[in-house]
């Protein structure tokens, strides 16, 4: 099956209403996950979103991402549009049948889904070691011990 029919046959299959395939693209939501579908010389390029680490903890968020990319046949980008994170899954087409785009999808769900509770666990830490961090310092500014 090509992309546009992959696309067909899943709204079908599912009664998603609107979900068509325009120009190699179509986005569907998924228990509330934005998902952009895309066709790219020959691939299924399947991107998820999970959100955005909070300002104090996002170089540590990141760099868990990095690591985690090699981890997974998934990885981790940041969207130009959103400026989000978002999960990718890229396969090849030509490989890919109703069954094979279902077990796609419910993959790159499971795993957004799993992403995004740990990013909202992850913000309460964030925001408590951000304001250990912001704390007066045992010493004062000029290493004495305050007393």
């Amino acid at each position: 099956m090509d992309f546009t029919e992959l696309v067909s046959d899943f709204a079908k299959r599912h009664a998603v209403e609107g979900l068509a395939a325009v120009d190699g693209e179509a986005n569907l939501d998924i228990d509330g996950i934005p998902i952009i579908l895309v066709e790219v010389s020959g691939y299924l390029i399947a991107t998820a979103e999970i959100g955005d680490p909070p300002p104090e903890g996002r170089a540590k968020f990141a760099e868990n991402l990095l690591e985690a990319n090699l981890e997974s046949a998934m990885y981790f980008a940041k969207s130009r549009e959103s400026g989000k994170y978002v999960l990718v899954h890229r396969i090849v087409l030509a490989d890919m049948d109703s069954d094979s785009f279902d077990a796609t999808l419910e993959s790159l769900v499971n795993s957004a889904e799993n992403w995004r509770n740990l990013l909202e666990d992850y913000r309460p830490a964030a925001a408590q070691s951000a304001a250990q961090e912001t704390e007066a310092p045992a010493f004062g500014t000029g290493g004495f011990m305050q007393v």
